[in-house]
């Protein structure tokens, strides 16, 4: 007996210090403008983001490969698609901090995807009214979006809007995400998703492959 509550207080305790990293201060609603006029937007979720130090190359924060620059590879190619699309650029940000460790930042991710949580975001946008398309991107952790994804997407009506997603990940198809997507987007029209390759994030060849999938929602007008 004594076991299982000595048990059950370090569970506590771990679930406690993993979910309850120091508050990010300093974030806003401001996004990166692209075109005048435009109508879409790409919002981006990054471990870079929400850890104290930014990217540790070494322990694995899904740094951009290629260049290896402190810029996740979610982040690179959503600043690309911003780029070749002219669409505003937002990044989702949690009101927390996540471990600097890896394995702490995987752990924090397993809990809130089992538990199907939502963290609070540092910084929300008052409207989404604007954009009829939104580019959604994201590393996959533990098979699935991360949770502030969900958070993110579920503060809007998103009726009668478009959402794109695209992920990066080395070893998981965005198949494995898509699912949350769809529920977390509401009525919006959510198109198959598009994983991006690392290997293949320098060239841009990949955006000519979504733009072929797409169409019009990834016209360089935006």
């Amino acid at each position: 007996m004594i076991e299982l509550v000595i048990l059950v207080v370090l569970i506590v305790w771990a679930s406690w210090y993993l979910l309850m990293g120091r508050r990010i201060t300093g974030a806003d609603d401001k996004v990166v403008s692209g075109d005048e006029g435009t109508h879409s937007l790409v919002v981006y979720f990054s471990r870079e983001g929400v850890i104290p130090d930014g990217i540790d190359a070494a322990s694995s924060a899904s740094p951009n490969s290629n260049q290896y620059e402190a810029e996740s590879d979610t982040e690179a190619a959503a600043k690309m698609i911003a780029q070749l699309t002219g669409a505003d650029l937002f990044q989702i940000r949690t009101d927390r901090y996540y471990r600097s460790a890896f394995w702490g930042t995987a752990a924090t991710a397993w809990i809130e995807e089992a538990l199907n949580l939502r963290p609070g975001l540092a910084a929300k946008l008052e409207s989404l009214d604007k954009y009829d398309v939104i580019y959604i991107g994201y590393p996959v952790w533990w098979f699935n979006a991360p949770m502030a994804v969900g958070t993110f997407l579920e503060s809007y009506d998103l009726t009668g809007k478009t959402v794109v997603p695209f992920c990066t990940s080395t070893d998981n198809g965005i198949d494995v995400s898509m699912d949350y997507i769809r529920e977390v987007s509401g009525s919006a029209t959510v198109l198959d998703g598009y994983r991006v390759h690392n290997s293949s994030l320098e060239d841009g060849r990949w955006f000519g492959k979504i733009r072929n999938r797409y169409g019009g929602y990834c016209s360089e007008s935006g």
